[in-house]
């Protein structure tokens, strides 16, 4: 149960896979409520609006599924699936990120084990796609990938417990949680948040795919890898977490509502480096996918 935004014949296309095959989800959902529904919808455009409209579940995953079969349309609907022409799935409303979650990481920037969540935001407009450039900036310093696990929230929630977490969660993506490291240096010397390091423009890839929550148990147990230029330079799993998916969503949901399409990135294990010009980092999951970019970098171009 994998959901994503391809790019065919030019077009951004949200598709799902049913059975090895990836199809045209908009396309599906449309026709789905208008012959066995009896209604007309919008035609979804991404995974945020799958969410938005309650559509990324099981129960709503096998209604598509089985119209598109019993119907025999797998090959009407079926799109070519390369790699490469995934799209960002959707832009997020909010980007939370978890910092100083593995102790391994705390340790080697010789920080203090923190003694509930750490959070911070991530700007939507920082979010990008596989295959998209992270751009460095000529006065962003040094600039390191963060690979983590996304969690894909699909329902609101304020004061969720640790035990209702769950239901919040609609599936999981990959995250780059690119960071100016001496940017972000400065500002937390200057006391002052760390905003500005994570948030810059191509600073957060995600994708390339959004899987379902029932894809990972709960917990979640799952690897995490990240490589530079086919180099590993992390490789740790989930279930080293300091504070685990629902621990997280119960500290956040104290102060802030959750909403369907917000994304929590939830903290890098030890292993960051620096990442410079011509550079290809890839942030793996063996069920999820690999989300692969290329690093540039840029000079500023004034824009109106």
């Amino acid at each position: 149960m994998k959901y994503g935004v391809l790019l065919v014949d030019g077009q951004p296309t949200l598709g799902t896979l049913i059975g090895d095959r990836w199809v045209d989800l908009g396309r599906a959902t449309v026709d789905y409520h208008r012959m066995v529904e009896g209604n007309d919808v919008a035609r979804p455009r991404d995974v945020g609006d799958l969410l938005r409209n309650g559509w990324m579940n099981r129960s709503s995953y096998r209604r598509i599924a089985e119209f598109v079969q019993r119907h025999g349309r797998l090959s009407d609907y079926a799109l070519a699936e390369t790699e490469q022409s995934f799209m960002l799935p959707w832009r997020p409303g909010k980007v939370i990120g978890i910092g100083r979650n593995f102790r391994a990481h705390v340790a080697e920037f010789d920080n203090k084990l923190p003694q509930e969540p750490v959070y911070f935001a991530k700007a939507p407009t920082s979010c990008v796609g596989p295959g998209e450039s992270i751009i460095i900036g000529p006065d962003y310093g040094r600039v390191d990938y963060e690979g983590e696990l996304g969690v894909v929230i699909g329902g609101r929630g304020r004061h969720v417990s640790v035990e209702g977490a769950r239901a919040l969660v609609a599936g999981y993506t990959l995250v780059n949680d690119v960071t100016a490291r001496d940017v972000q240096r400065q500002d937390m010397a200057d006391g002052n948040p760390w905003f500005r390091s994570k948030s810059a423009d191509t600073f957060c890839p995600m994708g390339p795919v959004v899987v379902m929550a029932e894809v990972l148990e709960w917990p979640v147990l799952t690897p995490l890898e990240t490589r530079v230029n086919g180099a590993v330079k992390q490789q740790s799993d989930t279930g080293r977490f300091i504070f685990s998916i629902a621990e997280v969503i119960a500290a956040i949901t104290r102060f802030i509502t959750l909403e369907p399409g917000d994304l929590i990135s939830m903290g890098t294990p030890e292993g960051v480096g620096p990442l410079r010009d011509g550079d290809v980092v890839e942030v793996a999951n063996p069920q999820i996918g690999v989300l692969r970019n290329p690093v540039r970098n840029s000079h500023p171009v004034a824009q109106s």
